[in-house]
């Protein structure tokens, strides 16, 4: 088994052979092990760039199991990419509020309704079982089916291919031969085993219990409560339907010490540490589970990749997880999609691990935080604690700094080499805002994010002069790189909205209200944003400059920029 980084290499193309029928090894692009969300998400991605993959998943279906329920900002704007968030709109409970209890007292209310340049300025609270539902009606409406009953047992790998060795239905071992190994199998990951990389971290000491129940709860149907007392922590999440909400607790321990098994008196037990008056009418199932918070090293293998609960998990404090993994998908599958189908240099591939490493690292240590801070039960420094949470509470920019946090709206890729610029408030590495723009050429409104090319990086040039933004080194620059790069202007001036026009092969956008505000500067701005949204380049519009972010993203056109055009726009 071949376990270090590989050399960078030419890439070979291949296109998936037959399926194994006895005695043959099976061949394809791109395998994914686990099929939960992340892995989900990932072959949706890679879907939308022209790259089918293989799903592999060693249960019989769906697992109904009570697990993640939140769905944040961010998360609801990838699944508008990919195509489903209406859908998951629909079923789905809106929650705008996380209310954080102590001692029986709000303490801070982390309100998403402030979010203001994001479509979905809240939370959407659905079983985790629904969501994979919807992503795996939207596969196989692409041909795609998950192949269940196939576990992975083995992976090895040389600088051409990964060998996996998998058990079928049937019994029978077969190998299925990839260009490209994701594992997105979960917290005991056998793809992270079997390369041998370290998940770092420990466990909690305690116990915790899931469920899902109808329960009488005298609070908004949207406000999600996390609360804690000297007993241990109970949070009260609404679902869908009538009177239904997931319970999550710390497990009750008898006065010996040991743990007493979940029944419905134990959940109204602890629903008592919120100090709401509520009644627990019936529960579907009991779920019990060890928490910890635990990171893989590395997230790559030479052409193995870990993503999701394979390469982190963490404590349940604000419904981080499911997000934290569906933003690896999205990362990396617009990068791998580009390299299996030749329009991106592998190298693309070694950003992954900078930039979603730091993120869930730093998801990690805050949710770690969280709940460490909230379990203090007679702790003295629980007084410190809440006087903290009571300022929160009353400082206006901190509350909007959690509801950014939680939301995964303010992860950012900065400070990673391969990102340079900055300008205004954004620096390149940051998301792009999505505010909610009244064109004034078309006289309707769009999102900002509607205005992106959907796969490929869009060059947004902002002004608020009555000059045309679009110089001849940019207009020449849009050509050269036509079908890897798109280009939108945005104007606050009349004038050179209509020169240009909504119809133009680089089209503008007229903004007379500002709603974008934080994209305008002094003079014209320019603005390379890739296909997830962040942002690659952020400047001044230098074509020079703004081709060389853009090479380390694409392979390079024929005909590169020699810094002497002297093209009309």
């Amino acid at each position: 088994m071949t376990t270090s980084c590989l050399a960078d290499t030419l890439e070979p193309k291949r296109a998936n052979a037959p399926l194994f029928l006895g005695g043959v090894m099976q061949r394809t692009q791109v395998l994914i092990v686990g099929a939960g969300p992340t892995g989900l998400a990932l072959a949706a991605q890679l879907n939308r760039f022209g790259v089918t993959a293989r799903v592999i998943d060693k249960h019989a279906g769906v697992l109904e199991a009570t697990k993640s329920a939140a769905l944040h900002a961010r998360t609801l704007e990838h699944l508008r990419t990919l195509g489903v968030a209406d859908r998951v709109l629909a079923e789905g409970q809106r929650v705008d509020i996380l209310q954080l209890r102590t001692g029986h007292r709000d303490r801070v209310a982390v309100d998403f309704r402030t979010l203001r340049d994001t479509a979905y300025p809240h939370m959407t609270d659905i079983p985790q079982a629904r969501t994979e539902h919807i992503l795996i009606d939207h596969l196989a409406d692409a041909g795609i089916v998950v192949e269940r009953n196939t576990a992975c047992t083995r992976v090895e790998q040389n600088a051409d291919a990964v060998t996996v060795t998998v058990t079928t239905p049937e019994g029978r071992t077969d190998t299925i031969e990839a260009d490209w190994l994701i594992g997105c199998d979960g917290a005991h990951s056998t793809v992270r085993e079997q390369l041998g990389i370290a998940f770092a971290g420990e466990a909690y000491a305690d116990d915790w219990v899931l469920c899902d129940a109808v329960v009488d709860w005298p609070l908004p149907r949207n406000e999600m409560t996390f609360s804690a007392d000297a007993d241990g922590i109970c949070g009260v999440f609404p679902l869908p339907g009538e009177r239904r909400y997931r319970l999550a607790y710390t497990q009750n321990r008898a006065a010996d010490g040991t743990l007493v098994e979940p029944s419905l008196a134990d959940a109204q037990q602890a629903l008592r540490r919120t100090a709401v008056t509520g009644t627990v009418r019936s529960v579907d199932e009991f779920w019990t589970f060890r928490l910890a918070h635990k990171q893989a090293v590395r997230y790559r293998s030479g052409r193995v990749f870990l993503a999701g609960d394979a390469a982190h998990v963490h404590t349940p404090f604000g419904g981080q997880g499911l997000n934290l993994g569906v933003g690896d998908a999205m990362n990396l599958g617009w990068k791998l999609a580009s390299v299996v189908t030749g329009l991106s240099p592998r190298s693309l591939l070694d950003t992954y691990q900078p930039e979603r490493h730091r993120i869930a690292r730093a998801v990690v240590t805050f949710t770690h935080r969280g709940a460490t801070a909230m379990l203090l039960r007679d702790d003295p420094r629980r007084h410190l604690r809440d006087a903290v949470m009571t300022l929160l509470q009353h400082t206006p920019l901190a509350q909007r700094g959690l509801a950014r946090r939680f939301s995964q709206l303010g992860q950012s890729y900065r400070r990673t080499p391969h990102i340079p610029g900055r300008g205004s408030s954004l620096a390149a590495g940051d998301r792009l805002p999505d505010p909610l723009l009244f064109d004034g050429l078309t006289n309707r409104s769009v999102r900002l994010h509607d205005l992106l090319a959907p796969d490929a990086c869009t060059l947004l040039l902002t002004t608020t002069a009555d000059t045309d933004p679009l110089d001849a080194s940019l207009a020449a620059l849009c050509r050269r790189w036509h079908g890897a790069l798109a280009g939108t202007v945005l104007t606050t001036r009349w004038g050179a909205a209509v020169r240009r026009g909504a119809a133009d092969a680089v089209p503008a956008i007229l903004d007379r209200g500002r709603q974008a505000a934080r994209l305008y500067g002094p003079g014209t701005m320019a603005y390379l944003v890739r296909p997830d949204q962040h942002l690659a380049y952020v400047g001044r519009p230098d074509a020079a400059r703004i081709e060389e972010c853009l090479g380390s993203i694409h392979t390079a056109p024929a005909l590169p920029f020699s810094g002497a055009t002297a093209e009309k726009a």
